[in-house]
């Protein structure tokens, strides 16, 4: 009996997801299978650019980074042992020892910059109370505090909370706040307990107090988005195209800045809930996140021995979100965004040594060249039956000298077969292989040694074998 031809793959690039069955994924939307050290832009796929070390000088292991933004320029601070070392991003010249200054510097995360609770402009006096609060965040010209289950308010332009500014989140959870995160562009502050979310609007009680007259808008908005889904990373949150992203005790959360969130929908992270399994609570604490240029970076554990060298990055703008799960070769404390020496907003990495780079940046990691790979789901054409799989073909414009493999790997029985392999600078082509093989499915997969190709399609050609009515079991 003849063969039935079918052919199919992907026109363009959607994202991956590594944990159902990919014969199921859907294959309009170009979902991969595994995305590694990529970025995809408009359906095109091409290698991230690495990462470059900018302030050489090390330190010994540090116990918290993070950064703050200024007129005067942009900072990144390192504590150990009560001690604290800044670095100027904007005007790069070493670190330098902070030990004047005229309020104590509390380590605090922020969206956008991440910010030190301290307003640089103002003239408050000295308070070294908020080392009785576990989170802060800066609002609009004044300090939030939380303390338990209360967040706390600072006057505008000072640090010390005002009483008459107080809430207290008491929903039915009665959960203590371990994270704070204000949102500048919705005007709305999110409390984040190990159980519970809260979402506050805050409101003007301390003029309400001064005047004698309150009204509606004086008060604090309080509303309760969950009581089963609070926060495993307090260090995760961070917002990306009006959505609040952090990392809950069994994976990524979003919330709909404007919709909200409903309660009981589990985790964003299931189509790639393997990159999380195994890895112990205590570890996933240490997980950081930040939001630069329209994507949410989340620094994770390896699953082998914990370090923190990974990073998932999440872009909204595609199908899938999950864009790629970047790898280093060196340990990263945590993540940080501030302006470089041309006020441009940069990410950058702090190391466990102290040392700081600056991601997106070059070609190698500091010198190390890393390798960049994505694979497609199963190419089965929706039936378990044996087919032959013919010809592979794999779009590209290698835009420079570029290393890059192209392989096959069948499934039932499994192989790996290498279909191409070029190293040059072969500019706009369509690379065609015969895969010549008999399996159940095929998957394809491009690897990057060197260069930054882009990467438009790939199909695979082939046909379900002849059957006989008489091959029953």
């Amino acid at each position: 009996m003849p063969r039935e031809f079918q052919q199919d793959g992907e026109v363009s690039f959607g994202g991956f997801a590594s944990y159902p069955n990919s014969a199921s994924l859907d294959p309009q939307k170009g979902f991969l299978t595994a995305s590694s050290n990529m970025r995809i832009l408009e359906g095109v796929i091409t290698p991230r650019d690495g990462s470059t070390l900018a302030m050489s000088v090390p330190t010994a292991a540090i116990d918290y980074a993070a950064a703050s933004c200024g007129s005067l320029g942009d900072y990144i601070y390192l504590w150990k042992d009560g001690s604290v070392k800044r670095w100027c991003s904007t005007n790069p010249q070493g670190l330098v020892d902070v030990t004047a200054c005229a309020r104590p510097y509390r380590p605090v995360r922020g969206q956008g910059y991440q910010q030190l609770a301290t307003i640089e402009a103002s003239n408050a006096p000295a308070w070294s109370g908020e080392y009785d609060f576990t989170a802060c965040v800066n609002v609009l010209g004044r300090i939030a505090y939380a303390k338990n289950d209360q967040i706390w308010l600072s006057l505008f332009g000072g640090l010390q909370p005002y009483n008459g500014d107080t809430l207290s989140l008491v929903q039915g959870t009665y959960d203590s706040v371990v994270s704070l995160h204000y949102s500048n562009q919705f005007r709305k502050l999110y409390a984040f307990g190990k159980r519970s979310v809260y979402e506050v609007t805050l409101g003007f009680s301390s003029m309400s107090h001064e005047s004698g007259r309150p009204q509606a808008d004086f008060f604090h908005k309080v509303s309760l988005l969950t009581g089963q889904e609070g926060i495993l990373a307090k260090d995760s949150v961070a917002e990306v195209a009006g959505q609040i992203f952090y990392l809950g005790n069994d994976g990524i959360y979003s919330i709909d800045a404007q919709k909200g969130m409903v309660e009981g929908q589990g985790p964003i992270s299931n189509p790639i809930e393997d990159v999380f399994l195994g890895l112990p609570a205590a570890e996933m604490q240490k997980a950081v996140g930040v939001a630069w240029r329209g994507r949410y970076y989340l620094l994770l554990p390896n699953p082998t021995d914990y370090k923190l060298n990974r990073i998932l990055v999440i872009n909204p703008t595609i199908p899938n979100m999950f864009e790629s799960i970047d790898s280093y070769p060196y340990e990263i404390k945590t993540l940080v965004t501030s302006r470089n020496s041309d006020g441009v907003l940069c990410l950058w990495a702090v190391s466990k040594d102290g040392l700081i780079y600056q991601l997106e940046s070059g070609s190698t990691d500091n010198g190390v060249q890393h390798i960049s790979s994505f694979r497609s789901r199963n190419y089965n054409f929706r039936t378990d039956f044996d087919k032959r799989f013919d010809a592979c073909t794999l779009s590209l414009d290698t835009k420079g000298p570029a290393q890059v493999e192209f392989r096959a790997l069948t499934i039932n029985p499994d192989s790996v077969v290498v279909l191409d392999q070029f190293n040059g600078n072969i500019g706009h082509a369509v690379r065609r292989a015969l895969a010549g093989k008999k399996c159940t499915g095929i998957m394809l997969e491009v690897v990057v040694k060197s260069g930054k190709p882009l990467f438009y399609s790939i199909t695979v050609d082939g046909g379900i074998a002849g059957r006989s009515i008489f091959n029953v079991f």
